[in-house]
C-alpha cells in the first residue's frame, strides 16, 4: 500500500523533474525573442556535461520514482533521503544563480522548484523516521486490548 509520504515523494520527484525540462524549454523559448543564446566555440554538438546533467536532473529522477513504486525498504527510504538533500542544494543554488541572471519567469519557476525540492526532502525524512521503516524491535511499544 502506498502511503501518503510515499505519494507525495513521488510526485515531488516527477514534479521537479517536469519542471527542469521546462527550465530548459524557457531557454530555448528566448530564440522566439531574438535572445542570441549561442555559447561561445559552439560547435553544433551537445557537450558531454549536457547529457550528464540531464541524466541528472531529468532522466535520473523518473526512473526513481518508479523504483519508488516498487522498493520502500528503509535503506531505500534513507538512499532516498540522502539522494534528495544534493538535489534540493542544487536547486538552491541555481536559484541564487538565477538571481544574478534576473529573468522573472525563470526565477519563478526555479523558486517554484525550490521549494518542491524542499518538500522533497522533507517528505523524504519524515518516510525515512516512519515507525513502519523501523525494525521491530526499535518500534515503539503499543498498547494491546
Amino acid at each position: 500500500m502506498i502511503t501518503l509520504s510515499r505519494l507525495r515523494i513521488l510526485f515531488f520527484w516527477v514534479l521537479t523533474t517536469i519542471c527542469m525540462i521546462l527550465h530548459f524549454n524557457f531557454h530555448v523559448g528566448d530564440l522566439f525573442y531574438g535572445i542570441n543564446i549561442v555559447q561561445e566555440g559552439a560547435n553544433g554538438q551537445k557537450p558531454t556535461s549536457l547529457v550528464i546533467i540531464r541524466f541528472i536532473f531529468e532522466i535520473f529522477p523518473l526512473i526513481w520514482a518508479v523504483s519508488l513504486l516498487y522498493l520502500q525498504s528503509i535503506a531505500w527510504r534513507r538512499v532516498n533521503f540522502f539522494l534528495s538533500v544534493p538535489f534540493t542544494l542544487a536547486h538552491i543554488s541555481h536559484v541564487v544563480g538565477e538571481l544574478k541572471e534576473g529573468d522573472p519567469s525563470q526565477l519563478l519557476l526555479l523558486t517554484f522548484v525550490m521549494i518542491m525540492s524542499s518538500l522533497l526532502t522533507l517528505e523524504s525524512w519524515k518516510w525515512m523516521k516512519s515507525p513502519e521503516s523501523m525494525p521491530v524491535s526499535e518500534q515503539p511499544s503499543k498498547i494491546v486490548y
